[in-house]
């Protein structure tokens, strides 16, 4: 077995040689002025990726991290909330609602499905005193991407403040915070930011401020927004974190977001969904179905299903053994029932997706499937 592989997982993502640099460079003090330069520029570049003038506060730790410290800040235990469940981290967020002990409406669809607005119109009408919806945007676990922008605006109609999960999404699929009138939005480093993990990042605008004023005590001091911007707000000239920061990983981040704005966010974007149209469009000329449909795609990976044809962990290993790539097996239920390509950062090129798709035509072909020669490149014509 190879010492060294391409990550072809949904994250995280092979990182760029400039910005993995900056994971050895000389430690820096986490306050003064460089600092402050630093987390004010890498703030700057975040609200442009994420498409909103609010403020965005970057903690230390996952997706999840975020997630949490935003359900912690925004709910009192007891109030009813909307949560959207149709993968795995759609169940996620339910699982951390659950553990603040918040009153759910929880509506499930199958895996790989989308949600639509009439959804949230009906889950309204027949709750009335739900106060927010919960959404993930791209779904790791199944490929989709909701449309997060028609549900807000449904949810909009009755009042709802809206909480949107983009750690799987943001930086290569469309995504426009103020815009879509997004009140709150979590990410992390990890992913289509191009960037090691480590660090997540929440925005809050200020519909999203106003309702946490309602938040009662307890509400913790790493775990609560409001604690947070405190901090960012008096020791803003000199120290704008209540704790050390992991300033390599910080300067990584500022880095990446600095590379996906020289691109353009319109381009990035662009490049993401033309790569993505060749993944599905070689696998589709393979015989092979995916788990998501094409206009219900996220353009960040694909999530293809064995339906007996191949085995995910027999392919897992192909790529391992013969092409030097890692790809992902499936999450919860289809553990052993499909395979997940991340094509997102640095691997939204044909360089990082074409030896992928000829291994995967390969590895059918070396399992007695006929597959037509050249099939899974069919996307590149």
């Amino acid at each position: 077995m190879r010492n060294s592989y391409r990550l072809m997982i949904p994250g995280p993502i092979e990182v760029a040689p400039e910005v993995l640099a900056h994971m050895s460079d000389p430690l820096t003090a986490h306050y003064g002025d460089k600092w402050v330069e630093i987390c004010n520029g890498t703030v700057s570049n975040l609200q442009q990726i994420i498409g909103t003038t609010g403020e965005v506060i970057i903690v230390v730790g996952s997706g999840h991290t975020a997630n949490d410290i935003s359900i912690n800040s925004l709910f009192n235990p007891g109030d009813q909330v909307l949560t959207l469940n149709n993968g795995l981290f759609g169940q996620r967020l339910a699982d951390i609602c659950e553990a603040h002990g918040l009153d759910q409406v929880i509506l499930t669809k199958p895996w790989g499905k989308p949600f639509s607005p009439s959804d949230i119109h009906e889950a309204v009408t027949r709750h009335p005193d739900v106060k927010a919806l919960l959404v993930v945007h791209g779904e790791t676990s199944t490929g989709i991407a909701n449309p997060v922008q028609a549900l807000t605006a449904a949810a909009k109609e009755h009042g709802l403040l809206v909480m949107a999960d983009t750690i799987a999404s943001l930086g290569g699929h469309p995504y426009k915070m103020d815009d879509w009138h997004i009140d709150l939005t979590v990410c992390a480093s990890q992913k289509a930011l191009g960037a090691p993990p480590g660090l997540a990042l929440i925005a809050v605008n200020e519909t999203a401020w106003s309702f946490m004023a309602d938040r009662r005590k307890p509400r913790g001091f790493m775990t609560d927004l409001q604690n947070l911007r405190h901090f960012a707000e008096v020791q803003a000239a000199f120290h704008p974190h209540p704790g050390t920061m992991p300033v390599n990983a910080f300067v990584a981040l500022q880095k990446s977001t600095e590379l996906i704005l020289k691109e353009g966010l319109e381009a990035t974007w662009a490049r993401h969904d033309r790569v993505a149209r060749v993944v599905r469009t070689g696998v589709r000329a393979m015989g092979l179905q995916l788990m998501a449909d094409e206009e219900a795609a996220c353009a960040n990976l694909t999530v293809i299903m064995a339906d007996d044809q191949f085995l995910p962990q027999a392919y897992f290993d192909f790529m391992i053994e013969e092409y030097g790539m890692q790809v992902g097996l499936g999450l919860g239920e289809y553990l052993t029932r499909s395979v997940r390509i991340g094509h997102m950062g640095l691997n939204a090129n044909l360089e990082a997706v074409v030896p992928c798709l000829v291994g995967f035509e390969q590895f059918l072909r070396l399992q007695g499937h006929d597959v037509p020669r050249g099939a899974s490149l069919a996307g590149l014509e």
